[in-house]
């Protein structure tokens, strides 16, 4: 069955299978996905993220709950001079949107992820719209996460412990969204792009991790010493 050949319209879904693995391009949808599902894997992704996003949110509003009550309190999260929460607890960054603290958006936003997991995984598929909405959403993500990020480390110079919980897990999630999203022609690019995306995608996250932890090494180099 040679590539140049195929229709995959024409094959039942085990030939599909079969081409599939076979294909090196490592791009093509599944029947699953053509159907609006996804792979396992990705799945499984959404559900660990929601997971630990919704951990991270409710820790943060547990421990902003404990500074209403006694300002003065000792908070768990604050580990040492730049390791902390509180300072980003009181910072007006903290409640960007209709006065309410950041971390109920994103108890909803890593819930919202969690059930679309949990659909997902258990072989439920979704709409091309909602797919679109998805990639939507990842942008927004994506840019909440740079803007929170330059604010840590520009503005309050210090860094969350909650909040990088977060960064760790959002970005794998926004890089497999985008390139499963593409796979399935949810979204269109052209054909090395998005192969490239799809092939990619983990190097494509360890690349930025290697960004960002260099950053922070070097932006923080005076403050090292405070913490060891």
């Amino acid at each position: 069955m040679s590539r140049q050949n195929v229709n995959i319209d024409e094959l039942t879904d085990a030939e599909v299978e079969r081409y599939l693995e076979r294909d090196h391009s490592g791009a093509l949808p599944t029947p699953t996905q053509r159907e609006g599902g996804a792979p396992l894997g990705y799945s499984l992704l959404m559900v660990f993220v929601g997971i630990c996003g919704m951990f991270a949110a409710i820790e943060l509003l547990r421990a902003e709950k404990a500074m209403l009550q006694d300002p003065g309190t000792a908070l768990t999260c604050d580990i040492n001079p730049l390791i902390g929460c509180s300072k980003f607890l009181t910072a007006s960054q903290n409640s960007v949107f209709f006065d309410t603290s950041n971390s109920v958006f994103g108890l909803a936003f890593f819930a919202g992820i969690f059930a679309l997991g949990v659909v997902l995984a258990s072989g439920g598929r979704l709409g091309r719209w909602l797919w679109v909405g998805l990639d939507a959403l990842m942008v927004l993500a994506a840019a909440w996460l740079v803007w929170f990020q330059w604010t840590s480390i520009t503005v309050e110079r210090s860094l969350c412990p909650y909040c990088l919980i977060v960064w760790v897990v959002t970005i794998p999630l926004i890089v497999n969204t985008w390139a499963r999203s593409a796979q399935a022609g949810h979204v269109s690019l052209p054909d090395g792009l998005r192969s490239a995306l799809v092939r990619g995608r983990w190097y494509i996250v360890a690349g930025i991790y290697v960004i960002l932890l260099a950053v922070i090494v070097v932006a923080f180099w005076d403050k090292w010493p405070l913490v060891f």
